[in-house]
């Protein structure tokens, strides 16, 4: 069960995805680094994938594109961790 769950989420045509999340917050996931890294992921990079085969799946806990290649997902908590958490600077 996810700690954190995606109430609705909106994609943009930059590949990006605004979530609002049920403990109120919003944040926004940058998908362009795992497009870029190719393989079954580079089927995000299709706009008309990345656009219109966007859904919140499990009662908020990941979202999913269907895709030619299978189910693409992101888990909530990994998508919360990201927006939400600063990375600690090297020193």
């Amino acid at each position: 069960m996810a700690r954190y769950a995606i109430k609705r989420a909106t994609p943009r045509p930059d590949f990006t995805v605004a979530i609002e999340w049920t403990d109120g917050s919003s944040s926004t996931v940058d998908f362009r680094p795992e497009i870029a890294r190719g393989g079954a992921l580079a089927s995000l990079g299709e706009p008309a994938v990345f656009l219109h085969r966007l859904f919140v799946q499990s009662a908020g806990e990941s979202l999913a594109w269907e895709t030619s290649r299978g189910l693409i997902d992101f888990h909530a908590d990994e998508l919360w961790q990201r927006t939400h958490v600063n990375p600690v600077a090297a020193e």
